[in-house]
């Protein structure tokens, strides 16, 4: 999903509602502020649930907004529920992946029910054979417990057969390879090292090292 179009929208909405318009730069500072609370979240030192709350209160010293980040929290949510940008080629690779006899899953450490939103509306789920979430697998990655979980409902048990793609270096790509699978960095959010054995920012040049390299 191209998160970061569907963010920069949501928040230039959010601030029309008070009148005010504003550009890109506003969901910027939103996803840096996100990014660093992220970090937070990983090593355990606040729940998902505060980091809902805490970007927009942070959000808010900066560009104020008349309602409180805990009432704008909700709205935020359920609007990224319906926001289905996909990244340019991701549907062209799911295809190719699915046509190839691949088993595709999403694993992610959101809101199952947001993501899947996401993934339903943008038309790629006829592509996947199954659909994880933090909320459904009773743990985060990359907790051992949630890369367990997935093992143990989907089947699959070839591990190094296995390509774990995030835009998360240190939940998706270094708990992937930990547990011992293989990792692939998309996008350039993240500033932390990985253990990547490919990262880009192109699902094309994705497609390729998967298929041709």
């Amino acid at each position: 999903m191209d998160t970061p179009t569907s963010e920069r929208r949501i928040i230039r909405e959010l601030y029309a509602r008070q009148g005010q318009t504003v550009g890109d730069e506003v969901g910027d500072v939103y996803r840096e502020i996100n990014r660093q609370l992220w970090v937070h979240l990983d090593s355990g030192k606040i729940t998902r649930e505060r980091l809902y709350v805490m970007r927009f209160e942070r959000l808010f010293k900066l560009y104020p907004f008349f309602e409180s980040a805990e009432q704008v929290a909700p709205w935020f949510l359920d609007k990224l529920a319906h926001a289905y940008d996909a990244q340019e080629g991701a549907a062209h690779l799911l295809k190719r992946l699915h046509e190839a006899g691949v088993r595709v899953f999403t694993a992610s450490n959101g809101i199952g029910k947001v993501m899947n939103g996401r993934v339903e509306n943008a038309g790629l789920s006829s592509w996947l054979s199954g659909r994880f979430a933090a909320d459904d697998v009773g743990a985060m990655k990359p907790e051992r417990a949630y890369f367990d979980y997935i093992f143990r409902h989907s089947g699959e048990t070839n591990l190094k057969r296995t390509l774990m793609v995030g835009d998360n270096p240190v939940t998706d790509v270094n708990g992937a390879v930990e547990y011992g699978m293989n990792g692939a960095l998309f996008g350039l959010r993240w500033r932390e090292e990985s253990k990547a054995e490919f990262s880009t920012d192109s699902m094309a040049k994705l497609e390729t090292w998967i298929f041709e390299e």
